[in-house]
This record gives structure tokens, sequence and C-alpha cells, in this order.
């Protein structure tokens, strides 16, 4: 019985030493990228960076985090944002965010708000940290200006996720419901076309292939020198709204000179409608208008 005592004595201050250790090279980890991105001209500041959770968990809390683009055109701040992990899987991570989230665009402002937006990120267990997958999920989003909401929606889901035969392939994954934009433009929208308060659904399923990997070797040169598209397959895109849908597939491939070759098809039950409502929104200029319809009499063949 003793010499058990003292077994079961050694391996806890094993785990202890462990989780020690573990906890402080998490701190050290996070730190560092704090540095690399103020190398890298991000402004970035936060109260507290604690890791806790023993004796199974490291949990990760930064405070009043702020960050801006080296640019100034974006800024994002956070009373607080936590990345959970289990101490024997710590490049499988959950990032929680609290329920208001601020970003600046171009000194516009705009608040995110969600209960229970979540997300997870898992990393290949290599030296580079090659993603593995990347979800982030929400039953509610609300983005509004200072004059009031200018979009939500419900039932979020999004994912980015490894995949193959081909190196640098990642499978993307989106589904987003009962889509409604600014209430007054959806009022425009809806007296001049009959359509529901919301778009109903928007899916899309597609993989792609990068010019590159992502992972903590490239992510840092994106800022500069963005990846680019090597190849795009479209297994599903649809879109409700009322009568109205949208469906498309196909394939294509980008040569090292930006040319693509492939075919990708896209179907719509009433297109005219579409684009009488795109001109309704604003999304067409009126010198382009007529070009618009012509392009799409063209495609269409009526």
């Amino acid at each position: 019985m003793r010499r058990l005592t003292i077994i079961v004595a050694v391996l806890a201050t094993l785990y202890s030493a462990y989780w020690v250790i573990g906890s402080r090279a998490v701190k050290n980890a996070a730190q560092t990228q704090v540095v690399l991105l103020r190398e890298d001209g991000w402004a970035v500041d936060y109260d507290s960076l604690k890791v806790q959770g023993f004796p199974s968990r490291f949990d990760t809390s930064l405070t009043e985090l702020a960050l801006t683009s080296p640019d100034g055109a974006i800024t994002y701040a956070v009373p607080m944002v936590q990345a959970l992990a289990l101490s024997y899987r710590p490049n499988d991570v959950i990032l929680a965010f609290p329920d208001q989230q601020d970003v600046t665009v171009d000194g516009v402002p705009f608040t995110a708000t969600s209960p229970d937006l979540r997300a997870r990120l898992a990393l290949q267990d290599t030296t580079a940290l090659a993603l593995e997958t990347l979800t982030a999920e929400a039953t509610t989003v609300v983005i509004a200006d200072t004059a009031g909401s200018v979009l939500t929606f419900r039932d979020m889901l999004a994912a980015v996720r490894a995949a193959g035969p081909l190196p640098n392939t990642y499978d993307l994954y989106a589904n987003v419901a009962d889509i409604s934009f600014a209430p007054a433009l959806m009022a425009l929208l809806r007296d001049n076309s009959a359509l529901p308060a919301s778009i109903a659904i928007i899916n899309v399923d597609a993989t792609v292939t990068l010019d590159r990997a992502i992972n903590r070797h490239t992510l840092p040169k994106w800022q500069d020198e963005p990846g680019r598209l090597r190849g795009l397959t479209i297994k599903t895109l649809e879109m409700t709204w009322g009568d109205l849908t949208i469906s498309g597939d196909g394939a294509l491939q980008v040569d090292a000179e930006g040319r693509a070759e492939g075919t990708v098809t896209f179907t719509a039950n009433d297109w005219r409608r579409m684009l009488d409502i795109a001109q309704m929104a604003g999304l067409i200029a009126p010198e382009f208008q007529f070009l618009a319809r012509s392009i799409g009499e063209k495609l269409s063949g009526v």
C-alpha cells in the first residue's frame, strides 16, 4: 500500500510539472504571436494574459483585447476572448467570444452581437502547425452600426478543413439561414418585389486549392502577399428567397498567370427579376444595368 501511495505521489508530481511547463509554453506561444503581429505593423493591446485550468486544461484568456491593422483601416475590440484546450490536446482549441464584439472599418463602427458564437481550431501535430480544421457556429448573429441593424442571420455554420489528394487543398462549407439586411433596404426590396422578410438560406459546399499551405510559416506573409487560387470545385451553391432560387456547381483550374479554365454553371429560376432587385438595392450602377441585362440574355440564350 505504501509503495502504491509513493507511485501515485510521483505520478502526480510529474503530471503537475508537465502542466506547469505546458502552461508556460502556451503562454509564451501567445506572447510570441503578439510580438509577431506587432512586428508586422499591427497594434495589439490587452490588459492581461492568463493560462488556467489545472489539472486537465490549458485555458488561455486575454482581457480588454484591442487590435488595429497596419493601415489603421480595421480595429477590433473585445472585453475578453478565450482559447480552451485539453492539456493532452493543446493543438485542438475551442475559441469562446463575448456576446458583443466591436469592429471599426474605415472609420465606421459596427457591433457584432451573438449569445453563443464559438469556433474550433485544430492544427496538425507538426512543427509547422498546419491547419487541420476551423469551424465557427452561432444560433443568431446581429451586425449593427450606430443607426441600427445592418445584417442579421441565424443557424450559421462555417468550416474549413484540410483535404486532398492534392496538396494545399481545403474543403469549404457555409450554411446560413434567415438572412436580413438593413430594415430600410429590405422594405424597399419587398415593396417592389413581394419577397419575404428574409432570405431563407444560403448554402455553399466547395473545395479550393491554393498556391501554399495554411500554417504558421505562411500566414504572416498573407498580409503582403495573399495566397492565390489554383483550383476551385463547387459541389453545392444554393440560395432561396421566397420563390427565387439560385444554384450552381462546376470546377475551375487556375494557372500561375491567373488564367482560369473550366466550367461553372449557375441556374436561376427568374434571373430578370433578380437583376431588377439588384438594381433596386444599388448593387449595379445605372451605367452598367443595360450591360448586365445584355450579358444575362446572352448567357441564358433568351
